[in-house]
């Protein structure tokens, strides 16, 4: 299987705004970002099975997962990391 960053899919709309951004990673990872109804939804899925949150408002179903995630594995905590590094 293939490892890395393998695909980057991004879809605009007609005026150029961003309505979709799907990552696939790993050997079989994905990171799917897009706008429904108004709302932004944030996927993350392994093969066919995964979890959709929420990530509209603050705070959001996003932001609660994090923080359980970051609750339950405080050895995987990256909380001083901006945007701006990545």
């Amino acid at each position: 299987m293939e490892n890395g960053i393998r695909k980057i899919d991004i879809k605009k709309d007609k005026n150029g705004r961003y309505k979709q951004v799907l990552v696939t990673f790993g050997p079989h990872y994905g990171v799917n970002i897009f706008e429904k109804n108004g709302r932004v939804v944030f996927e993350l899925v392994a093969t066919h099975h995964g979890f959709r949150a929420d990530a509209t408002d603050l705070p959001s179903e996003l932001e609660k997962l994090i923080n359980e995630v970051m609750y339950n594995h405080k050895d995987m905590v990256i909380d001083d990391l901006t945007l701006d590094e990545v």
